[in-house]
């Protein structure tokens, strides 16, 4: 008997029979918090601004084109490519205001005149919010831009966009004015 009882098989045996019943023993779990329902959040999405139809600028129109002069000083910023102008966009907000129409087809105008081939649209955000949402409304306000250029019939034209989100911001300062000038699509001829 003392041979069975040292047996290694006699301990595997055992050692089996107390996991299977530890693993077949029922649990009980004590819940302390009630099941919420699931909060739905209904977003609705505003609808996307697309180019005027009929209300095309002339040819001569275009070629005179300059920024519009209601635009205040500080939003007519030229690019640091010196011929395009950065389309500022309102606080929270992808969708282009009258004024911004008017410089992107001021901005397609030049492309076209310089036989522009690519163009990089970086979109970006200001301070306020976090990274996260500044770069997914950076790339919003950039897909907006090129939608826009598309829909106004330039000849060939490679366009590829960026967000940099508030990660490259125009002005460093942490003011209104200077939130304002981040919240723009820049133009970068590649």
């Amino acid at each position: 008997m003392e041979r069975l009882a040292n047996s290694p098989v006699t301990w595997m045996a055992c050692v089996g029979v107390l996991v299977m019943i530890a693993g077949c023993a029922s649990q009980t779990v004590s819940s302390t918090h009630e099941q919420q329902p699931p909060v739905v959040e209904e977003r609705v999405a505003p609808e996307p601004v697309a180019p005027p139809a009929t209300a095309r600028p002339s040819e001569e129109t275009l070629k005179t084109a300059k920024a519009p002069s209601s635009i205040p000083s500080q939003l007519a910023v030229e690019a640091s490519t010196p011929f395009l102008l950065d389309i500022p966009f309102n606080f929270d907000q992808y969708l282009l205001r009258s004024d911004a129409m008017a410089m992107v087809e001021v901005n397609a105008n030049r492309l076209k005149e310089e036989q522009v081939g690519k163009v990089l649209l970086e979109g970006r955000g200001d301070e306020v919010g976090t990274a996260a949402y500044n770069l997914v409304l950076g790339d919003r306000r950039a897909q907006m831009v090129k939608r826009y250029l598309e829909g106004l019939g330039l000849p060939p034209l490679e366009i590829a966009t960026i967000s940099y989100g508030k990660d490259r911001p125009i002005c460093t300062e942490h003011s209104a004015e200077c939130w304002e000038k981040n919240r723009t699509v820049h133009f970068e001829v590649q």
